[in-house]
């Protein structure tokens, strides 16, 4: 709505300036179309117009971001993978994930894409993408090592290894929280996890097999007695290290 500004003499309607990009717009326009314009005077404001433009795409993509993981719900882990005589445990599929985070995603305007590279040594690297409208783009990505689980040809432990490296970007990008618990898609508030997850315990143990690495010693690193006991926020580091000394055992 116009300001209205009320002089003793008349009521005068005083046009409102335009404000941020739209004056400094308004100001580009008026200095192009003056043919004695400086032209390194024009080129700073057409870079300070595209850095504002950028301010303002960044805005709306951490805008979208933080709505999207506000209404992102829990994912019920219902896949079952069996240890093959070690137990087995729960964990999330990604096409039930995708189910849930697919229609959020849109409503923001954000779009969730993924790319692959496969690696010396037997790995492969999974990239997520998330997108925004504005074009505004966040990453994340995680190197995995093939699983080469019993039975499996090559086409799907490659598949099996990405369908789990999307899960963990994912997870990653938009605080995804996994759950025993079927809520059906019923946004809940996201739990604190103490300890590592069956899924990640899985891998610990396949890379100190690979690695040849003293269990003993690296649960002493870890200030753990058992996997089961090691807190969340260690595994990162945890599996950084691991994957280093699998990465110098295969090139030695």
């Amino acid at each position: 709505m116009s300001e209205v500004i009320t002089r003793p003499a008349a009521a005068i309607a005083k046009p409102q300036e335009p404000a941020g990009g739209d004056q400094l717009l308004a100001l580009i326009t008026q200095a192009a179309s003056n043919p004695n314009c400086d032209v390194e005077k024009l080129r700073a404001l057409l870079e300070m117009k595209k850095q504002v433009m950028e301010m303002d795409d960044r805005k709306a993509f951490n805008e979208a971001m933080a709505l999207a993981s506000g209404e992102i719900p829990q994912v019920f882990k219902a896949g079952i993978k069996d240890m093959k005589g070690h137990g087995s445990y729960k964990f999330a599929k990604w096409e039930d994930m995708d189910r849930l985070i697919r229609p959020v995603l849109l409503k923001h305007q954000l779009r969730l894409s993924f790319d692959t590279v496969r690696l010396d040594g037997g790995f492969i690297r999974v990239t997520g993408i998330i997108t925004h409208a504005s074009g505004q783009s966040q990453s994340a990505s995680m190197e995995l090592p093939i699983d080469n689980g019993p039975g499996r040809t090559e086409v799907q432990a490659r598949g099996s290894t990405i369908s789990y490296g999307k899960r963990y970007c994912a997870e990653m990008l938009l605080n995804i929280v996994r759950t025993d618990e079927d809520t059906d898609g019923a946004p809940r508030g996201p739990q604190p996890m103490s300890a590592i997850t069956p899924e990640q315990k899985e891998e610990l143990v396949r890379l100190l097999q690979e690695t040849g690495a003293n269990t003993e010693q690296f649960l002493a690193w870890a200030r753990c007695r058992t996997l089961d006991e090691m807190e969340a926020k260690h595994f990162p580091k945890a599996r950084q290290v691991l994957l280093a000394k699998l990465k110098g055992s295969s090139a030695s």
